[in-house]
């Protein structure tokens, strides 16, 4: 056993110090014609599946560290730039947790705005090959895809290199390739980049109407409703945003409190929507997301014992009949089935194989507190139940809320950070509801290279482009850099 031990974390200090890849280019790797792709819907398939593929592959940024491993690094990663999550060990993560990450020389700006260009790239060889006004059948299901991957990645671009959307619809965001080329764009405004990507998905939800996918790991239309809906929220079209909610939660339940405790790392669940089906042969082992929180396995968390736990004021809101409580160390009764865990560490993320956990990218539940977010802020009666539908089935003494108005969305807004804990939304939702980071309070459980806070809107809550984009796009100067 310690032979085993002292291999892995041989292992382990190898990938630490190894180096990094040069800056990627974010030219399509396919050479063949948008006209020989048009007449080869094998070939279009092959790139849709190949862009699947890459959100869960290891490097895909660019970056031979354990950090790079696709969307699920992403969600995982910006989650430690929040409030609700802390760390024990200052680790591979840590560069996000102590904002270090978002400077213009980091190699992790460079990894999110690689692993995100890169498949936009890809899917855009698709778009521009496919009639829009196709009537065959594959060739929609197709364009679909990739329109609504398009629009999922400009919307996690944006809401990187960006401030939300509302109130800074003026404000640089991102550049925007058209598909023809890649050659220096400059940055849109974050008004023109949320119209593209409320387009392409309006024009993906109409193309994906009626096509059954074959897995949970590619995008139909209730996915791509979801993507829509969470950018007519952050736009502040509430109408749309609870339809689209809606629309994309129909058929789906909640799983029950059960489920839910089970570990979070099978596909299978019925609330997933969409996410990656891992096994031996996809599996990135320790550059994975399990590897990184899952405090309970055998990798950087389990082993070398770098934590990730709940924030202390966070876990204290939690009704003591919420289920969900019980996905944390309790710090006063500790966990009988894992005594050697600290005071409010995750098991909240459980993958019993050797690094074989599914991901998941969206479930259902978000959409259930998307469209009551949205129904509140209209004023909406039906806002309260929407939420007590999904969060009684987590919490048996839940009762059904009398708050409105603004109560009502700071209602929804504490379930969004207990039921998304861990899940890619709890930074994204500081910016986009214009909060401020706040970590240093008193009984605070933040580890001391983490432990400040920051203003609403600060300028930390923007990375900053990569230096070599900065350098080698002529309609890109330093003026347009966002601040240090």
């Amino acid at each position: 056993m310690k032979n085993k031990l002292f291999l892995v974390v041989c292992i382990l200090f190898f990938a630490m110090t190894s180096c990094e890849k040069d800056f990627l280019d974010t030219v399509p790797e396919n050479t063949i014609s948008n006209l020989q792709l048009a007449e080869n819907p094998a070939a279009l398939q092959a790139i849709i599946n190949g862009v699947y593929a890459n959100l869960r592959t290891y490097s895909i940024g660019g970056n031979t560290g354990h950090i790079d491993y696709g969307h699920m690094a992403t969600k995982a990663h910006l989650d430690m730039m929040g409030q609700d999550i802390t760390m024990s060990v200052f680790h591979w993560t840590g560069f996000y947790y102590n904002y270090d990450a978002r400077v213009q020389t980091s190699s992790r700006t460079r990894i999110l705005w690689n692993t995100y260009y890169k498949q936009v790239a890809e899917v855009n060889s698709v778009i521009t090959a496919v009639d829009p006004a196709t009537t065959d059948p594959t060739a929609k299901a197709l364009l679909g895809q990739a329109l609504a991957l398009r629009g999922l990645f400009t919307h996690v671009l944006a809401r990187i290199y960006s401030h939300t959307y509302i109130g800074h619809e003026s404000d640089l965001s991102i550049p925007l390739p058209n598909g023809e080329n890649f050659d220096g764009k400059p940055r849109a405004t974050v008004g023109e980049a949320y119209a593209q990507m409320a387009a392409d998905l309006e024009a993906a939800v109409t193309l994906l109407d009626g096509y059954t996918r074959s897995t949970k790991q590619e995008v139909n239309q209730a996915v791509a409703q979801g993507f829509l809906a969470a950018v007519y929220l952050e736009m502040g079209n509430w109408s749309g945003a609870a339809a689209m909610a809606n629309a994309a939660r129909a058929g789906y339940a909640p799983m029950s409190a059960a489920e839910w405790m089970s570990g979070f790392s099978d596909i299978g669940n019925a609330e997933w929507m969409w996410g990656a089906d891992i096994d031996g042969e996809s599996s990135t082992v320790f550059a994975s997301f399990f590897s990184h929180f899952d405090n309970t396995n055998n990798g950087y968390a389990g082993v070398l014992g770098v934590y990730k736990n709940i924030d202390a004021n966070l876990y204290s809101m939690i009704s003591d009949s919420d289920i969900r409580k019980g996905a944390f160390v309790d710090p006063v009764n500790g966990n009988e089935t894992y005594p050697a865990l600290p005071a409010y560490a995750n098991i909240k993320f459980r993958d019993p194989s050797f690094f074989e956990g599914d991901y998941v990218y969206m479930r259902a539940a978000e959409m259930y507190l998307i469209e009551a977010e949205a129904l509140a802020r209209l004023g909406d009666g039906s806002a309260a139940q929407v939420l007590f539908d999904l969060v009684s089935t987590r919490d048996a003494g839940y009762t059904l809320s009398t708050a409105t108005g603004d109560d009502l969305v700071e209602e929804v807004y504490l379930h969004r950070r207990i039921e998304l804990w861990g899940e890619g939304t709890g930074w994204f939702d500081l910016k986009r509801l214009k909060k401020p980071l706040v970590r240093d309070y008193e009984g605070s459980n933040h580890a001391s290279f983490g432990f400040y806070n920051y203003d609403a809107e600060s300028n930390d809550f923007r990375f900053q482009l990569p230096e070599d984009e900065i350098n080698a796009n002529e309609a890109i100067s330093a003026a347009d850099q966002n601040p240090n």
